[in-house]
């Protein structure tokens, strides 16, 4: 092709930085479809970079805050000066999908010829075929994980052909109506965490939440069933680890802390160890991610290795992008961008939340969904939620006894299951015990009788 004009558009590549500038609210859309690569002109990617970066630290962006975050373009032009012609010459935003459709399939165009280029200098260099095919076949999955080529909508009759053969293979037993959890009575209750769906798993500080998130993850990956992906923006990677070592090999997640395991111990490691090597489990520990990076770094894990399950914890220390008028505002947009990544990568996501502390003033303690912090946004988009509630001040909570409660649920009906935190272990296993009657509940006083007489040391 001699005309390389064909392989790129100023034009749409201009319009499309002018609609970042000029709303804000279109940033998470934008970037979620175009990235600084899909930019042909130099000068042009290296202002989306800049406008990317100046994003994450929450500053708004426009063409004076770009020019004090980074004054001088590639170029040797000023950025305010390139920024601000842009945004004056910006028709619309209204056209923005246009824009970016036509940088990333230009983007696209110019990496097909790229990778035609590069198959034909291998075949001319002195190589195995077998190698200039596996690079071939690399260069085409690459472009076809940019450009899918899947319309925006499809007709009704198109899903339900399709959701009878999946109604056909869950009868049959081929096919699950969700991934377990692991633990028997919350797979009951929530019949399988579902593709496309967002769990929201919310409780007080130290009631078990991340305990819960980390182990369905980990159940999922250690048992065969997928690919798990762990975000944990307040606890670190080493001791997430030491959690999940504790978990699988029953060891006292004290004694991993300070090292001092004693000689039993050690083949209990040995145990968790191989228990989770090889295993598909990801994490990041990186603090203040956003909407965006967390989608990135998700798709880049689902490009490698796959991906079934997602766990964020949790959702309050997700970062923003400083455009919400308050933090309810704020959540709401992080909740909405949350759902719209399980939607697009098919995957359920579990995202942790705190509770306020108004429970604990009711009679029985027991948590509710608006209990949930700047709950509005968060309850209306979850598809599930699950209260992790824990009664230290009882018998049956200080023994480990777990309630959760689903209040809402639209795939199944609400209700709830008790299950048994064993902290020491940072895990929760199935309750053996027996469930309250309605009496008990009633006078707040459920299964206490199966405690009595119970040994000290056989408290978790």
């Amino acid at each position: 092709m001699n005309d390389y004009r064909e392989l790129y558009s100023d034009e749409a590549e201009h319009a499309l930085l002018g609609a970042l500038m000029l709303d804000g609210e279109l940033f998470d859309s934008i970037t979620a479809s175009v990235t600084t690569a899909d930019f042909h002109d130099p000068e042009n990617a290296a202002l989306f970079q800049v406008m990317t970066e100046l994003h994450a630290t929450g500053e708004p962006v426009d063409p004076v805050t770009l020019h004090n975050f980074k004054p001088v373009l590639p170029s040797g032009g000023t950025t305010i000066a390139y920024a601000a012609e842009l945004a004056k010459n910006t028709p619309s935003t209204a056209n923005w999908k246009a824009y970016a459709r036509t940088v990333n399939e230009r983007a696209v165009l110019r990496r097909l010829v790229d990778a035609a280029d590069a198959v034909r200098d291998s075949a001319s260099e002195n190589r195995p075929v077998a190698e200039i095919i596996a690079s071939a076949q690399q260069a085409m999955a690459d472009l076809r994980d940019l450009d899918t080529g899947e319309p925006d909508y499809k007709r009704m009759d198109e899903v339900v052909t399709r959701n009878i053969d999946i109604i056909d293979a869950k009868y049959n037993g081929s096919v699950q109506s969700g991934l377990s959890t692991g633990l028997v009575e919350l797979d009951k209750l929530v019949r399988g965490l579902r593709k496309k769906t967002v769990t929201i798993v919310a409780g007080l500080p130290g009631s078990g939440k991340t305990t819960l998130g980390l182990q369905i993850a980990q159940h999922i990956a250690c048992n065969g069933l997928g690919v798990g992906m762990v975000f944990s923006l307040e606890m670190p990677e080493e001791e997430l680890a030491n959690r999940a070592l504790a978990s699988l090999g029953s060891i006292d997640l004290q004694l991993l802390d300070n090292g001092k395991l004693e000689d039993d111990d050690w083949p209990r490691l040995t145990s968790a160890v191989n228990k989770i090597m090889d295993k598909p489990l990801y994490l990041s520990d990186k603090s203040g991610l956003t909407v965006p990076r967390i989608r990135s770094i998700c798709r880049q894990v689902k490009r490698k290795h796959g991906l079934d399950v997602v766990v964020i914890d949790y959702i309050g220390l997700i970062g923003s992008d400083g455009k919400a008028f308050n933090r309810t505002s704020e959540l709401g947009k992080i909740s909405t961008g949350i759902v719209n990544i399980a939607k697009e990568l098919d995957v359920p996501v579990i995202l942790l939340a705190q509770l306020n502390r108004d429970s604990t003033k009711r009679p029985g303690k027991k948590p509710i969904a608006s209990d949930l912090r700047d709950s509005g946004q968060i309850e209306a988009d979850a598809h599930c939620i699950i209260l992790v509630h824990r009664d230290m001040d009882s018998e049956e909570g200080q023994n480990g006894a777990t309630e959760l409660l689903m209040p809402k649920c639209r795939h199944a009906p609400v209700g709830s299951c008790i299950v048994q935190q064993q902290g020491k272990f940072a895990r929760f296993v199935n309750f053996a015990g027996r469930e309250p009657t309605q009496e008990e509940v009633e006078i707040s006083r459920p299964f206490a009788s199966q405690y009595k007489g119970r040994k000290s040391n056989e408290k978790f």
